[in-house]
């Protein structure tokens, strides 16, 4: 007799989304050596446990129940300040006790994982965020606030306020943010009008910023004009901003309200008012944007991060229903179109995976002096931003309709997952101008060189695959012709062209993972090679017969 069931009672699930994630664990046995995997390893364990589990019920809590701001207290003096949901502090905790900060910043940890703290750092985010999209925007300008005080802070100050990034607790971890966007400028910077001003030798800000994420943070990056106010980017600076003066007292912020956002609604969004503000100068005056791209740079690179993050959870939600669920007379990954779907799906987060782990690879390299990594970094961080976040939405959007109306349904995390993807296009630059950024870094750096060297090595490695050589020699002669294009069509162009760039470029990186011993991501590159040739079906035989989990990246019994 049939059961009145959506699923199978004893539903098949993971119960942890580090030690499942076969696509993962195959990556890290690759790159991150035995030292570091003996320190980070069993605190991967535990936060895939936790993503799993615990942190999914603290997601919605924090979602459903967002911060709020209390502007004035009973006796109608000012406090700004942002109040929160306990399941916005235990998330934090989780973040703070992962280390995925810590072990960038703790001066120890630093040195021993000098070369590698981007990619273990980043790893721990991939893993939370799978769970809280939302408290990883916060933990983002946290690090690139790390990073800005490390480059340009005086050496008093940075005594003073690195340690806090090192800290275990989630209270007590120093956060910071980024106060860029004003109502005048938005993408275009060079209409902000923001100002800063010497007065008695202490900088001081005024005027309003439009979008200032994580508000509540301790310490904010703020770009003002110090230049004339036609000067454009070349007149503005960037200041630390402390919540708190040497006094004690509160810095003359005030927060106009919170931003009613569409997603990541468990951490605080809002426009600010500065009035005589105190900031640091940071850098060399009039050097702002040169010196703020440090934090966007970073910052793109999270963006990614939780792209893949949401990827995998989207994707692991709709195969696992998949495999729980019967429907005309057999599972639903049973179904061809079904399946050709998870084919398709699982081809493009595999894809995103490599070519956003390759960026994370480029950032510590570049960081021990590699100057070809640099190069590189410079093409794949808008890369990587751009095409990342752009397949994010797509991808879970389809793995909701693969889920039906359940799919649909707030009790679980689809809604909140589409809600929350749906940002990453935007923050650290919209499509478009991620186009003109990488645009202009094949114009006027080598970082297309560094990017055509990588093409190259690979292609030489791999000369048995005629289509993907055939592919490489196409583009490296488009990118000969455009650069006699007028701007409009090279504009245009060049986004089409980036594209298929990315699609090639994804492909060498799987098929070094296969030689390492990944063989089921031939299925994804048999998936690219189809939509390169235009015979869709090749595979999809094999792809048929092979487990869904084993498609999709994915493995429930774990590799322990």
């Amino acid at each position: 007799m049939r059961e009145n069931r959506v699923q199978f009672k004893d539903r098949k699930a993971s119960s942890n989304y580090f030690l499942s994630d076969k696509l993962l664990v195959d990556y890290i046995f690759r790159y991150v050596d035995n030292d570091a995997f003996t320190y980070m390893g069993g605190r991967w364990k535990h936060l895939g446990y936790l993503a799993a589990g615990k942190m999914n019920h603290l997601s919605l809590l924090a979602d459903k129940h967002g911060p709020e701001l209390n502007k004035r207290d009973a006796w109608g003096d000012d406090v700004n300040e942002v109040e929160f949901h306990n399941a916005y502090w235990e998330l934090m905790d989780i973040a703070a006790e992962s280390e995925m900060i810590r072990l960038k910043w703790e001066p120890v940890l630093r040195k021993r994982f000098a070369g590698k703290r981007n990619l273990l750092g980043f790893i721990s985010g991939y893993i939370y965020a799978m769970s809280e999209m939302g408290q990883y925007c916060p933990l983002c300008m946290t690090d690139g606030t790390a990073v800005l005080i490390d480059k340009y802070a005086t050496e008093k100050d940075k005594a003073r306020l690195m340690p806090g990034f090192a800290e275990l607790d989630g209270r007590k971890l120093t956060t910071g943010a980024m106060y860029l966007t004003e109502k005048s400028g938005g993408s275009d910077i060079g209409n902000n009008l923001v100002t800063a001003m010497k007065r008695d030798n202490q900088w001081v800000l005024n005027g309003e910023k439009w979008f200032c994420s994580n508000v509540n943070a301790d310490i904010a990056m703020i770009l003002a004009r110090t230049g004339e106010p036609d000067s454009r980017t070349r007149g503005l600076s960037v200041f630390m901003m402390e919540k708190y003066l040497k006094n004690g007292s509160r810095n003359p912020i005030e927060i106009i309200r919170l931003k009613d956002k569409l997603g990541v609604r468990s951490m605080a969004s809002a426009e600010c008012l500065l009035t005589d503000t105190e900031g640091t100068l940071l850098g060399d005056e009039n050097e702002g944007l040169k010196v703020m791209l440090d934090m966007i740079n970073i910052s793109r690179v999270y963006n990614s991060i939780a792209a893949l993050a949401g990827t995998r959870r989207a994707l692991t939600e709709a195969m696992e229903f998949s495999i729980n669920r019967m429907a005309f007379g057999k599972l639903l990954c049973d179904h061809p179109l079904y399946r050709e779907k998870l084919w398709e799906l699982s081809a493009l987060h595999n894809a995103n995976f490599h070519l956003v782990m390759r960026t994370v690879l480029a950032m510590d390299r570049a960081e021990e002096g590699d100057e070809h990594e640099s190069e590189l970094l410079r093409l794949l961080t808008p890369m990587a931003k751009w095409w990342s976040a752009d397949t994010a939405v797509y991808l879970v959007r389809e793995s909701m309709e693969l889920m039906g109306g359940i799919g649909y349904i707030e009790d679980q995390i689809m809604p909140k997952l589409l809600r929350d993807v749906n940002v990453l296009p935007i923050w650290e630059g919209s499509g478009n101008v991620i186009i003109l950024d990488m645009l202009r870094s094949v114009m006027k750096t080598d970082a297309l060189k560094a990017l055509i060297k990588e093409i190259e090595k690979l292609e030489l490695a791999y000369v048995d695959e005629p289509v993907l050589k055939a592919e490489a020699q196409s583009i490296l002669e488009q990118y000969r012709k455009i650069r006699k294009l007028p701007q409009e069509e090279l504009e245009v162009s060049f986004k089409y062209l980036a594209k298929r760039t990315i699609r090639l470029f994804q492909i060498y990186l799987m098929l070094e993972s296969v030689d390492t011993g990944a063989d089921y991501l031939l299925h994804s590159i048999q998936y690219f090679k189809n939509q390169i040739t235009g015979n869709h079906t090749d595979g999809l035989s094999d792809v048929m017969e092979i487990p869904v989990e084993i498609l999709t990246g994915w493995n429930f019994e774990s590799f322990e």
